[in-house]
């Protein structure tokens, strides 16, 4: 039964992984008797499932649907759903168009202003979800004497997936101190969710006092595309450009709107302007759809590739020996260096089995929450947060990837095969060479005889010296060449999946790694040879002096970066992005179904008062003094760019947050609709 919920759960994670990574080609709607069909094809699969089975799935919180009472759709509703969700820029929107123009806000007019929108804001919300919102914001007010901890904390739980919150506190904190960051914010995410027409007088007051800011220039660009004036918001879109040429939502709304238009190769442009230093999966699928493949170096990344950083170089074995003499001493000391390997290698097993059962464990867990999030709208991935953005970037410097189990490079490996095989022809010729030694000396020794013993010792070791020089001299050559071939690549493979494994899953192959090591070097193929029986050899009882066997290094995620924005913080540790709430006991305390639509933009962190003083919202063209942008879309925080200044680096962690202070950048809505749709009406 595990093996069928395993199997069963890792179709399905195989299916989405797949849906967010491939853009399929456009394909005729289904009509309503065709949907019809799959229903009860659907659910006759679901009624043929063992009680077994299904007892099983609803103890991993698995709730099999039925497709009775599912609510019957028309063709030309199915059509329209359809076309929806294919169109490239939003339909205009006339209504919400005057009404967003007919509004000119005052300063004076901006509390009354807030508190309608917050007013329709809250009646989209659930009443006991409405009561946990008001609740964390007194907590906040009363636990804090920063006047910002309010909207500080709501742009923390926007990155967390909990927008309403966010703007429920973006709202409350608006009103109380209507600053720039808290207005643009504010507008930010009323923007994302359908509400531009309240977004846009916002925005159009920030920028009578704040003009060239690129965030302002960003939001209204966004709001006037969701409303579906294309024509202003490419204005305020190419504004902001101008300003930032590689601004993450402005280049993304600038290829949407090319691509309307049937300009790809501007399209195309703009897009890998776009994804360069804000990575998302909805962006890479964009340009396989426009025709381009996305390329390593289309894709910013921040942390360095140590160079040998498991310590690969650092091991040390006996020489290989070149004649019999070395031959004498070296033979026991390759015996003892192969005894250190093999004692090492069962520790590691040892050590390999528990880290196995710890990573199937960690495996069931995702493969059930995967499929609870397919029920429940909550979030769920086949891979860590950084691994999309990984299989582009790092993907192409790795070869050898299927080298999971052994790290053995076939490619590389075939020319040790090929020594190999001169290998065996040296030991033929030696062997020939020998018979004729023999054939020489059978009738010279005895009584009576010449006895010649310095002779033949000097001749059967010249034979055994030239076998152990031309034979050694090729395979040491040969597996220094290859070893050199496998250090290089196992750290190139192991940067690789430190960014794209779960930390479950890499501990698991970094210990592979290590034994697949150990097991080459000690593998080596050396020959040896005795000294002639001629030469009147005895054996020593000297034992070789040998060096302990080297240590691996620590290869765990060591480049760490913590963006600190007052009571949250995000911990960006090779392939997770980890949001971590300490805002003195506050929790959420929100069920994660509450919410199931999350913002698509980015949020700039922390910059330098040099940069921000004066100019209005923190901007994205700041980033080289801000320590940190974070993007964001449907799926989560998808990217984290880092652009230390000096004022910002700490024991070298990133640290961010230094004011304390976060501008949100909208990103485009392409169906104009959101959780606020309607609320006007």
């Amino acid at each position: 039964m595990k093996n069928y919920l395993l199997a069963f759960g890792l179709l399905i994670l195989m299916s989405v992984s797949f849906a967010q990574t491939k853009t399929k080609p456009a394909q005729k709607p289904p009509t309503q008797k065709e949907m019809e069909e799959m229903m009860k094809e659907m659910q006759k699969g679901m009624e043929d499932m063992s009680e077994e089975d299904k007892k099983a799935m609803e103890e991993m919180g698995v709730k099999l649907p039925s497709m009775n009472g599912m609510p019957q759709l028309t063709d030309q509703q199915i059509q329209d759903a359809v076309a929806a969700n294919e169109r490239i820029v939003p339909e205009k929107d006339v209504a919400r168009i005057a009404k967003a123009s007919s509004v000119t806000l005052n300063d004076a007019g901006i509390p009354a202003f807030i508190d309608k929108i917050h007013s329709l804001v809250t009646g989209k919300m659930k009443p006991d979800y409405l009561v946990r919102a008001e609740e964390i914001y007194k907590l906040l007010s009363q636990t804090s004497s920063s006047p910002q901890a309010a909207s500080q904390y709501a742009v923390a739980v926007l990155m967390d997936g909990k927008p309403m919150l966010a703007l429920y506190l973006l709202g409350k904190s608006s009103k109380k101190l209507p600053d720039a960051d808290n207005l643009n914010n504010y507008a930010a995410v009323l923007t994302n969710f359908g509400a531009e027409q309240f977004a846009i007088p916002i925005l159009n007051n920030l920028n009578t006092h704040y003009p060239q800011n690129s965030t302002i220039y960003n939001n209204l660009g966004q709001a006037w595309f969701g409303l579906g004036d294309i024509e202003k918001a490419a204005e305020y879109i190419d504004k902001t450009i101008r300003l930032y040429a590689y601004h993450p939502q402005a280049n993304f709304t600038k290829c949407l709107i090319e691509e309307s238009k049937g300009n790809i190769p501007a399209a195309v442009e703009a897009a890998k302007k776009s994804i360069k230093f804000g990575y998302s999966i909805k962006k890479a699928d964009k340009l396989e759809k426009l025709g381009y493949k996305l390329k390593s170096e289309d894709i910013n990344w921040d942390p360095p590739m140590p160079k040998d950083e498991l310590g690969l170089a650092k091991f040390k074995w006996p020489a290989y020996p070149k004649n019999v003499k070395d031959s004498e001493t070296l033979e026991p000391a390759w015996e003892v260096f192969k005894e250190e390997c093999d004692n090492k290698i069962s520790e590691l097993q040892g050590q390999k089995e528990i880290l196995e059962k710890q990573m199937l464990a960690q495996q069931e867990i995702r493969t059930t929450q995967l499929l609870q999030a397919s029920q429940t709208g909550s979030q769920a991935s086949l891979f860590p947060e950084m691994a999309y953005k990984a299989f582009i970037k790092l993907g192409p410097m790795v070869e050898g990837i299927e080298a999971v189990n052994n790290y053995v490079f076939a490619d590389k490996f075939q020319q040790v095969l090929d020594a190999k095989g001169k290998l065996e022809e040296m030991i033929s010729v030696e062997t020939e060479e020998m018979k004729g030694f023999y054939e020489k000396y059978k009738d010279q020794f005895g009584e009576g005889k010449p006895n010649p013993y310095a002779a033949a010792c000097s001749d059967e070791n010249a034979i055994r010296n030239n076998f152990l020089n031309n034979a050694n001299t090729l395979m040491q050559q040969t597996e220094r060449i290859y070893l050199n071939a496998v250090s290089s690549q196992t750290d190139k493979l192991l940067y690789y999946r430190k960014y794209t494994q779960w930390p479950d899953e890499y501990a698991y192959t970094t210990v592979v790694a290590q034994i697949s090591w150990l097991t080459m070097i000690s593998r080596q193929i050396v020959s040896f040879k005795d000294e002639s029986s001629y030469c009147g050899y005895a054996d020593t009882d000297e034992k070789p002096k040998m060096d302990s066997l080297q240590n691996f290094d620590d290869v765990a995620c060591k480049y760490i970066s913590t963006t600190n924005l007052g009571c949250f913080s995000i911990r960006s540790q090779c392939s997770r992005l980890i949001g971590e709430f300490d805002c003195g006991g506050i929790t959420i305390k929100a069920k994660q179904n509450d919410e199931t639509n999350r913002f698509s933009g980015s949020v700039y962190v922390g910059a330098s008062k040099s940069v921000s003083t004066g100019k209005g919202p923190l901007s994205a063209e700041a980033e080289l003094t801000a320590a940190v942008g974070v993007e964001l879309d449907e799926s989560g925080k998808t990217d984290l760019v880092a652009k230390v200044g000096a004022n910002v680096n700490v024991a070298g962690q990133t640290v961010a947050g230094v004011e304390g202070r976060a501008g949100v950048n909208s990103g485009p809505s392409v169906s104009g609709k959101g959780m606020l749709s309607g609320i006007d009406k």
